[in-house]
């Protein structure tokens, strides 16, 4: 059992929980009177309405309806909890000491270890409650079957998830969820949601709607990633709406439509979404699933806006991206698609794409190939860094462009017209919230808003005295790929004293000191620094490089990075290595702390 010791850390600690909150003190699924209040308790203290006296060492007087868990711990679940009342369930801990705990890599977890679903949110009365569930993991019993209806969570409420990771549930109906999506009082117009943002959605099973069954589409969803989830019958989707919504809910679209916008979809089986009246999809990626979309529309109030679907299935076998019922209106405007996708709408129309290089690498996830490695395809695979709780494709700006204008994807996002009201604009995020031009005129298509790097920022290392540094600067490259040497002439002219150009038409540039030591750099962003001589002390200067998206800048086709190397005898200093934000160790580090500044969008 986790002490309630624990549980009190978290309190004293964590700058963002309250003495009102309800704090879970143990992992262990309990029901008993004593002092540890597990996470079965605690819900059903709220469902109670928060008694003065408590449930089970649960609460008291003051206390609110906020749950709390501890990071990166463990509840297991041995059956279903309901949840009947208004309720917020988070993972809390103390960020204050450093800017790397990003929201959902600190998830605590609730294990479902007997056959059930983790909740079944439903008070059983008219209106709706909301369910907040924050920074939290879901994980299913990972059987055949673990409830007909919703395989983690069967919803007949308000339901919000934010940064929250789903996976292994499986269901007849609704693998990570069951949406009912239908009043249940014929006269009243309030019927259960489902809102997921930030989130992670993975491996999740069922018949129909492996993420989401929902009987009509009341759902909303962006900056998600969805990937490898199983839906087997093949009328059916991984986001599936069973019915229509009537008509008095599909008035005000599409300022009212469901979205589903700025997410990822790829690695699914079967189709990713059925589009039904009143669903709009924009700034979506959707890639390598084994089939893309249907589209059911006959109303004429659907959209797919902005979009890359291409490459369902990968590697390009055949085309099952797009399938449209013969009645179907949706509005298709201004994405990057497949031929089965079609053209579109006249006003706005797709680019519709007929190549087979798609991604820049062996497999759908890893590494990115450089421009020299694979010049061709247009995205990065999948690629997820530690610091971050989603991965994404990038998109690739490739030297064969002799303008920006030229890529299918950077820079086609469409600005709304006011004489045309159904032209969908892109959304002003990105899933990794970069923002979007303003006016939407320069807003690219897909889930991913490129960055394009024009600021300083610094790197360095502390050296032995006899060793070499190998420094790395991809995470200043943004979203650009270092160019080639060989197209360096052709950017810069010919390099100064007769010498070869390397990769990113790398320039060294002394700031502080004379030239200590010899530096090359391969394409893959790696810098090797060789000292010249046993020197004790500091060399520091910075670097230009070109990068795929700078060098369309004229009048500054590159890049500046600042580095600091420090050399010294063995008994004088301990080798440490500071990446990429930071200088080398002491008081060179408070210049990276100084030198960092934002990132500055840069497009023509």
């Amino acid at each position: 059992m986790l002490k309630r010791s624990i549980g009190i850390g978290v309190l004293c600690f964590a700058g963002h929980a309250y003495s009102a909150d309800i704090i879970v003190n143990t992992t262990e699924d309990t029901k008993k009177d004593d002092k540890e209040c597990s996470l079965r308790e605690a819900i059903e203290y709220v469902n109670l309405g928060l008694p003065e006296e408590g449930h089970l060492g649960c609460g008291g007087k003051g206390s609110s309806s906020i749950i709390t868990l501890e990071k990166k711990t463990t509840y297991k679940l041995d059956s279903q909890i309901k949840i009947a009342a208004a309720l917020t369930l988070k993972t809390v801990y103390d960020n204050s000491f450093s800017n790397d705990l990003k929201p959902g890599l600190n998830n605590a977890i609730i294990k479902m270890i007997g056959k059930d679903n983790i909740f079944y949110i439903d008070d059983a009365k008219k209106g709706l409650v909301q369910v907040n569930i924050s920074e939290v993991n879901l994980q299913g019993c990972g059987q055949s079957v673990c409830a007909t209806q919703g395989g983690l969570i069967f919803n007949n409420e308000y339901l919000v998830l934010d940064h929250v990771k789903l996976t292994d549930g499986i269901a007849t109906q609704g693998g990570a969820i069951y949406n009912v999506g239908v009043p249940t009082e014929p006269e009243s117009i309030l019927r259960s949601l489902v809102e997921i943002k930030y989130s992670l959605i993975e491996n999740n099973k069922a018949d129909e709607g492996a993420i989401i069954y929902s009987q009509v589409p009341q759902f909303r969803i962006s900056n998600s990633v969805f990937r490898e989830n199983e839906t087997n019958l093949a009328n059916a989707a991984n986001i599936y709406s069973s019915a229509d919504l009537d008509s008095t809910l599909l008035a005000a679209f599409p300022y009212m439509s469901y979205k589903i916008a700025n997410s990822t979809f790829y690695k699914n089986k079967g189709w990713v979404i059925n589009v039904r009246d009143g669903i709009g999809l924009n700034n979506l990626t959707v890639i390598g699933n084994t089939s893309g979309i249907k589209f059911n529309a006959p109303a004429q109030k659907a959209y797919l806006a902005n979009s890359i679907i291409m490459g369902n299935p990968y590697p390009i076998t055949q085309d099952e991206n797009c399938s449209f019922a013969n009645t179907d209106k949706t509005y298709s405007q201004n994405n990057i698609v497949a031929s089965s996708c079609t053209t579109g709408d006249s006003l706005y129309p797709n680019d519709v794409w007929t190549g087979q290089q798609l991604i820049a690498g062996d497999t759908l996830d890893g590494k990115c190939k450089t421009l020299s490695e694979d010049p061709n395809s247009l995205l990065c695979p999948y690629f997820q860094s530690e610091k971050d709780f989603l991965g994404y494709f990038r998109p690739r700006i490739l030297m064969s462009y002799k303008k920006l204008a030229e890529s299918l994807i950077v820079n086609k996002g469409k600005f709304q017209v006011a004489s045309a009201s159904k032209v969908m604009g892109c959304e002003r995020i990105d899933q990794r919230d970069n923002a979007r031009d303003d006016d939407n005129d320069l807003c690219d298509r897909g889930a991913v808003e490129i960055v394009v790097p024009s600021t300083t920022g610094l790197v360095g290392e502390d050296l032995l005295i006899g060793q070499t540094a190998q420094i790395s600067v991809v995470d200043h490259l943004s979203d650009s790929d270092l160019v080639p040497k060989e197209e360096c002439e052709a950017i810069l002219g010919k390099k100064p004293a007769g010498e070869a150009w390397q990769a990113g038409c790398l320039q060294v540039v002394q700031t502080q000191t004379p030239s200590k030591g010899k530096l090359t750099i391969n394409e893959d962003g790696t810098l090797i620094y060789t000292p010249q001589g046993d020197w004790h002390g500091a060399d520091i200067f910075k670097i230009r490089l070109v990068t795929s998206s700078t060098r369309f800048n004229k009048t500054q086709p590159y890049m500046e990075v600042n580095v600091n190397v420090v050399q010294a005898p063995q008994n004088t200093m301990e080798s440490k290595s500071v990446n990429t934000s930071g200088g080398s160790v002491g008081f060179f580090s408070l210049f990276g702390i100084l030198g960092l500044v934002g990132l500055r969008r840069y497009k023509k």
